[in-house]
């Protein structure tokens, strides 16, 4: 892989955030970076969260500049829990970073899990440069401050476990038919919220739904 993986920590509005990147080489072939959010700081979450790693390999892989990292307090990141505005500027700091920065990145795509879902799908309008999000168990009944955020008309994937307890599939369904197009929407069998020993068919799912919005 014509690639090199970085620890980097860059500027964040309450301090320096801990990053990982896979980063491209030959710059000049692919200009999409991927960046990946984690579940709630207040349950565990941070960037080592398997279904977060194997994304964020997979990204880097197929040859994408990819790039995961922890919200203000979480790991080495500095700064304490912001109630979810505070990692909507988080996230909204790593995007600059990922666009500024000698990366050759040009367009993002923003893949969240869980509460990761619920901020990187709140600020898909907020940069031109986002393409879509993909939004992975998005816990709807349990963040819904955020909800509203989401309703951008750019492409977005919805995917979840029949057996997630933290938001039931009607709710789910109820809240992606007001979603605008375009969408797409994905519910596996058997799989709950944590998506555990399942994380591989998650992540293909997720290169599948890439593959077909955005290599044509």
């Amino acid at each position: 892989m014509n690639a090199e993986e970085l620890k980097i920590f860059i500027p964040g509005p309450s301090g320096k955030l801990e990053t990982q990147i896979i980063r491209r080489k030959d710059i000049q072939n692919k200009d999409i970076g991927v960046i990946i959010c984690h579940p709630h700081p207040q349950y565990g979450g941070t960037m080592a969260f398997p279904v977060v790693r194997i994304i964020y390999k997979g990204f880097g892989n197929l040859g994408y500049t990819s790039l995961r990292f922890n919200f203000r307090g979480v790991g080495k990141s500095e700064g304490t829990h912001g109630n979810g505005a505070g990692e909507r500027e988080d996230l909204i700091s790593v995007c600059n970073f990922m666009l500024n920065e000698n990366f050759g990145v040009k367009k993002l795509l923003i893949i969240g899990y869980s509460f990761g879902a619920t901020i990187g799908a709140s600020i898909a309008d907020e940069f031109d440069e986002i393409i879509g999000y993909v939004a992975i168990s998005y816990p709807f009944s349990l963040i819904p401050q955020f909800i509203s955020q989401a309703y951008v008309n750019k492409p977005k994937f919805f995917i979840m476990g029949e057996n997630d307890d933290f938001t039931s599939l009607p709710i789910l369904k109820k809240e992606y038919e007001k979603m605008p197009e375009p969408k797409d929407i994905r519910i596996f069998k058997g799989i709950d919220h944590f998506w555990s020993e399942s994380e591989e068919i998650l992540a293909n799912a997720i290169f599948e739904w890439f593959k077909k919005n955005f290599l044509k």
